[in-house]
């Protein structure tokens, strides 16, 4: 017996939100891993517990300015370009989320709710 043209369109619809689960599952894959490095930047790459005086003389006892010149790797440096198009709302979110672990308020937003709501959006505008 053969399926009729409803239980095709049906089929199709699922594959196409299966499809679509898995796209999205798979940007915030990218998205963490993206945010793990930039958080692992901020923290200064486990130099955080040298004291300013120590890292202010640095240029003193090398002879000279210091200049790090950070090497983006190419995916993480493929998100930067991407969420550099949202919006600042969009960008605080996913910031806030994937770098920030969550702490929204900390980023400026009024509630759990906005916050959420920015998240999603970026998401959708990244799929």
């Amino acid at each position: 017996m053969r399926p009729s043209n409803q239980q095709l369109q049906e089929w199709a619809k699922c594959r196409d939100l299966r499809e679509e689960l898995i796209n999205l599952k798979a940007l915030r894959v990218g998205l963490s891993t993206w945010g793990r490095y930039w958080a692992y930047q901020e923290l200064g790459r486990n130099y955080g517990n040298r004291s300013a005086c120590d890292k202010l003389g640095d240029p003193l006892t090398r002879g000279g300015a210091v200049v790090h010149e950070l090497e983006v790797p190419k995916h993480v440096a493929q998100f930067d370009r991407m969420i550099e198009r949202l919006s600042p709302n969009c960008k605080r979110a996913i910031r806030a989320h994937y770098v920030c672990k969550g702490q929204w308020a900390l980023m400026g937003f009024d509630s759990k709710k906005s916050y959420v709501y920015w998240l999603r959006r970026a998401e959708i505008a990244l799929k």
